[in-house]
């Protein structure tokens, strides 16, 4: 008999917990029975997380600060008595065309998106329980070429190389890298829709083949807590890569 998806009693350090991705999946991971902890720079926006769920902790932080990762994860392990699982899905991007990008275009990308995860992961590694996961959420455009975000999809291609390493030197560890189709609504999906690029972006990315069909992000945070629990169920099996792509018109 097959039996329900539970994390009853794990206890779960979303980064990035204030929209977004992040958010679902702290909601997700709590309806399953997870304790939840929530952590992004926005304290606000995490607080009305937590109010809504009628539970979890707040840890308001920037991560890419020298010493706030290590804050934040250690705030955690003494609000819920240890961690099992930490998802870093905070994550910035721009939508311009090379020629436009400035130094601060680059330095947040690579801050956010590579800086911010490898040292909530160093602070993470020597406290997670022994059958333990951290997950990034990476992007499908780190393998591609999207017009008007070289910035983001090159720190996404850094994060991956990041990953690789984390799993080298700490086998005993599982290390989950997330490939994340398009996913609405999120901040990176808000950032999309305000620029001035977007027509041109849509555009340049049809003539190359790049879909415009998206995945909801409730789905996408219910998905990736369940895959969570299965993990955990199974701590023999190491699942180090998922991707999740939304479905095409032809399948809808």
């Amino acid at each position: 008999m097959a039996q329900s998806l539970s994390l009853d009693g794990v206890r779960v350090l979303v980064v990035g917990a204030s929209s977004g991705i992040g958010r679902a999946y702290a909601s997700c991971a709590h309806a399953l029975g997870a304790e939840v902890c929530v952590s992004s720079r926005r304290a606000d926006a995490l607080q009305d997380l937590c109010d809504e769920l009628g539970a979890g902790h707040v840890v308001a932080a920037d991560v890419t600060e020298p010493g706030k990762a290590e804050e934040v994860v250690a705030r955690a392990v003494a609000l819920m008595g240890g961690l099992d699982v930490v998802l870093y899905s905070a994550g910035f991007a721009t939508l311009r065309p090379l020629r436009e990008t400035q130094v601060d275009d680059w330095t947040a990308a690579y801050q956010v998106n590579v800086v911010g995860p490898s040292m909530v992961a160093q602070a993470a590694v020597e406290v997670l329980s022994p059958e333990g996961i951290v997950s990034f959420i990476s992007s499908e455009s780190a393998g591609e070429v999207r017009w008007g975000l070289a910035p983001y999809a090159s720190s996404k291609a850094a994060l991956d190389t990041a990953i690789r390493y984390w799993r080298h030197e700490h086998p005993e560890r599982r290390f989950q890298r997330v490939i994340m189709g398009a996913t609405m609504p999120t901040g990176f999906g808000d950032l999309m829709g305000a620029s001035e690029h977007l027509a041109t972006a849509l555009e340049r990315w049809a003539a190359v083949g790049i879909s415009g069909t998206v995945m909801h992000v409730d789905d996408v945070g219910r998905q990736l807590a369940e895959i969570t629990a299965l993990m955990l169920a199974h701590p023999e099996i190491d699942v180090p890569d998922i991707y999740l792509d939304p479905r095409g018109e032809a399948l809808r």
